[in-house]
């Protein structure tokens, strides 16, 4: 064998050697979290004029009470219903005043929801969480056919009154409280402050 083919050999032999010897020594918690990225925002404000209709708190960063298995998908979802309780914000608020524009609130509604329903939909489901996210997903499907029946009767004329009493929208409430159920129910050692941020994210996502 040459000398250079040698050399070859052996930079990669130590290349190897280098690489698992890393992943030998890596803290326990990066080993069994993969790829998790945190997807939650730093800032949860709402454009000046627009205000959560309850008490919404960040998410705590540490999701302390929830098994370092799980906080991936957890920290991913409610990163996305976050953005979902945003778009229905701005949408519930531009139906209730009187200003027009509410085909265009709702394309933009629609793409920002749909768009957190397939990534939450991509999420890897952790044992015990199905009827969490299937009661989010559910109420997801009723707001989006509450809100396109509503924005089309408000185009007609018809008053906030009028489209607040649709079934859809109820439907919807129904199945969020259902979710929660189902969250605190499969982490019932939360600790205060997450059981708190993740009750609010579904109480300001709900339209009553």
């Amino acid at each position: 064998m040459g000398r250079t083919k040698f050399s070859k050999c052996l930079t990669a032999l130590l290349s190897v050697s280098v690489s698992l010897s890393a992943s030998l020594f890596l803290p326990p918690l990066v080993l069994a979290q993969g790829n998790y990225q945190n997807w939650y925002p730093r800032d949860i404000s709402l454009p000046s004029g627009h205000s959560y209709p309850c008490a919404l708190t960040a998410m705590p960063a540490n999701l302390d009470g929830i098994p370092a298995a799980d906080k991936a998908f957890v920290n991913h979802v409610y990163a996305m219903l976050l953005q979902c309780v945003q778009a229905k914000t701005m949408m519930i608020d531009t139906l209730r005043a009187d200003s027009g524009g509410f085909s265009q609130a709702y394309s933009s509604y629609y793409a920002k929801t749909t768009q957190a329903r397939q990534k939450i939909m991509a999420e890897p489901l952790p044992s015990g969480l199905q009827g969490f996210r299937d009661g989010v997903i559910n109420a997801l499907d009723q707001q989006i056919l509450f809100f396109g029946k509503a924005s089309r009767a408000r185009t007609s004329g018809k008053s906030f009154q009028e489209i607040m009493s649709y079934s859809e929208g109820r439907n919807a409430s129904s199945l969020l409280i259902g979710a929660w159920s189902a969250m605190s129910a499969r982490y019932p050692g939360l600790s205060p402050a997450v059981s708190d941020s993740a009750y609010h994210h579904l109480c300001a996502l709900d339209l009553f």
